[in-house]
């Protein structure tokens, strides 16, 4: 079982629905099927089809409960389902933080001027004319007839 500090990607968990699923059951001991079924608003059969696949690999666990004279479905993230969304949500925190700009006081850098931006580097080939590039050459001026 991986540690739950380690960010590690789950792509089991990373559909919408059973990330959903997840972070529905994380915070409680759990949840009845028609309650999940009905805040995610889908059916009995795609509910149940997540349901399977996160059951399959151990994260949650489905039960047969009566309750008021029926027979309810009740379900509950496990140990090792909790330990797998915390270690997909260290992996998405990851992620996202690439994305975010680091803080200004870290990385000083000037914006580039026009000047800095078209001066080519040593080395380099010169970039091509002005409308044209090397995918879109310029139209031939020639008529066909």
């Amino acid at each position: 079982m991986a540690a739950v500090s380690e960010a590690a990607f789950d792509e089991l968990i990373h559909a919408p629905l059973r990330l959903q699923i997840c972070a529905m059951l994380a915070p409680v001991r759990s949840l009845w099927f028609a309650d999940i079924r009905d805040r995610l608003e889908i059916s009995d059969s795609v509910l149940s089809k997540h349901l399977s696949a996160l059951a399959e690999a151990g994260y949650v666990a489905v039960s047969r409960v009566r309750a008021n004279s029926r027979s309810r479905r009740q379900v509950t993230l496990t140990k090792l389902g909790h330990t797998a969304l915390r270690g997909h949500l260290a992996a998405l925190r990851a992620i996202a933080s690439i994305a975010e700009p680091s803080p200004v006081e870290n990385h000083p850098q000037q914006p580039m001027t026009t000047v800095q931006a078209e001066r080519p580097v040593r080395g380099q080939p010169r970039s091509a004319p002005r409308g044209t590039s090397a995918l879109h050459p310029p139209a031939s001026r020639e008529r066909i007839s």
